[in-house]
């Protein structure tokens, strides 16, 4: 285990901001069209595959990717948003109840949405932000969970 967290660089967050510039950077998170989304796009494309869909706003937990004819769904979570048990990122000491409360809620939401997605007949593909460094891995990932459904191509 300790090798595979010292492999990441996800796990140190020194703040060097001042707490107004914190916020404005906070502020400025994207929720749609991340560069993590966009790698993910790109890959899908690369692969050829058709049929998928950017930012399902229609599906429960607004999946970054569907297969709708396959009832496949793809999160990208980022590892300080969405408390990665890998990267145990440290929050920031300005709020830090405030971050807490938030993180703890975004795992909340995320397993509610996996749930509901399950009710629904949907198979559900979570990928963490540090796993995205690893393409051919996460690639072999999509990869399984579409040939478990139906051909694409």
């Amino acid at each position: 285990m300790n090798s595979l967290r010292r492999s990441y660089s996800c796990l140190t967050m020194t703040d060097n901001l001042s707490l107004e510039d914190r916020r404005k950077t906070m502020r400025a998170v994207k929720g749609k069209g991340t560069k993590l989304e966009k790698r993910l796009w790109a890959m899908l494309a690369g692969l050829g595959f058709k049929g998928w869909q950017k930012n399902a706003d229609d599906i429960v937990g607004k999946p970054d990717v569907v297969f709708l004819t396959q009832r496949i769904a793809i999160f990208v979570d980022g590892c300080f948003w969405h408390g990665c048990p890998y990267c145990n990122r440290k929050l920031p000491e300005a709020n830090k109840e405030y971050w807490e409360k938030k993180i703890k809620r975004n795992i909340e939401l995320a397993r509610s949405y996996d749930e509901q997605l399950r009710r629904k007949g949907w198979t559900i593909l979570r990928i963490w932000e540090h796993e995205m460094a690893d393409l051919p891995k996460v690639r072999l990932r999509i990869l399984q969970v579409l040939r478990a459904e139906e051909p694409l191509r």
